[in-house]
């Protein structure tokens, strides 16, 4: 097992890199950190060695990105736009691959949701051939897997459940595209742990987050523990990573990341 720790509601430091948490999460322990892709893809070149030179020198590895689209790239809809696609995924895997990711979450809720004029059918089919086209090349020329985040509701209109998630990886069929699960999305959504089973060949990174994005230091939630022991079924053996607040920081870290390797 890998055990990370993603920098996307840890820090209030969106446009730039926080690099104080970046070596709490070293400290703590962690085998990665999860740096947000479309953070990488918009540094200037300059700031991405600094960053490539961070994590080469404190032995952090980047095992995964998360948020693969920025908001002003659509992937849904009538305004996908293949030229800006395959730009920015070239650029973006480039990079990401250099810090030594080999998986890449697609969450992207603002990229990917439907408009008033696409159906649910429609935007199946258009954010499915945006990854046949443009995505599962990068990803062959990268060695880089991209996983499918079902997002809760209230973030998200399309694509919620694991199920959901499911339709976009059969529809790709590449071995390239696979499955997330992230377990503050399942809460809200009323999504079924037992899903973690049924999907258990297609499920490649998760996602560890209680309610409010709490960082579970001391227990975790029933449902948190029902899919940590449905994980444990499958013998699953992948990433995890927290995608969580930091709580009051390195001490916070190192008890979730005590306790989460002690339920394997």
């Amino acid at each position: 097992m890998r055990y990370g720790f993603c920098k996307e509601f840890s820090t209030p430091l969106k446009t730039e890199v926080d690099y104080e948490l970046i070596k709490l999460i070293k400290e703590a322990g962690f085998d990665f950190v999860e740096m947000r892709a479309m953070l990488v893809s918009a540094l200037s070149e300059e700031e991405f060695q600094k960053l490539a030179d961070t994590l080469k020198e404190l032995d952090l590895a980047c095992d995964c990105c998360c948020a693969l689209f920025p908001k002003t790239i659509r992937v849904t809809g009538a305004q996908i736009n293949y030229q800006e696609i395959e730009e920015y995924i070239e650029r973006t895997f480039s990079r990401c691959s250099k810090l030594g990711a080999k998986k890449i979450v697609f969450g992207s809720a603002p990229a990917r949701a439907l408009d008033e004029e696409t159906t649910e059918e429609m935007g199946y089919e258009q954010i499915s051939e945006v990854i046949r086209r443009v995505v599962v090349p990068a990803c062959e020329k990268y060695d880089i897997t991209v996983v499918m985040e079902p997002l809760r509701a209230d973030a998200c209109n399309f694509i919620h459940t694991l199920a959901d998630g499911m339709k976009v990886v059969d529809r790709v069929k590449s071995d390239r595209i696979q499955l997330l699960g992230d377990t503050i999305h399942m809460m809200s959504n009323h999504d079924n742990a037992e899903d973690v089973v049924k999907y258990a060949d297609s499920l490649k990174h998760i996602h560890i987050a209680e309610m409010q994005r709490i960082l579970p230091e001391e227990e975790h939630s029933p449902f948190v523990k029902q899919v940590i022991g449905n994980l444990k079924k499958i013998g699953y053996n992948g990433t995890i990573s927290f995608e969580t607040k930091n709580g009051d920081g390195l001490d916070s870290m190192k008890k979730a990341l005590k306790l989460l390797k002690s339920q394997f």
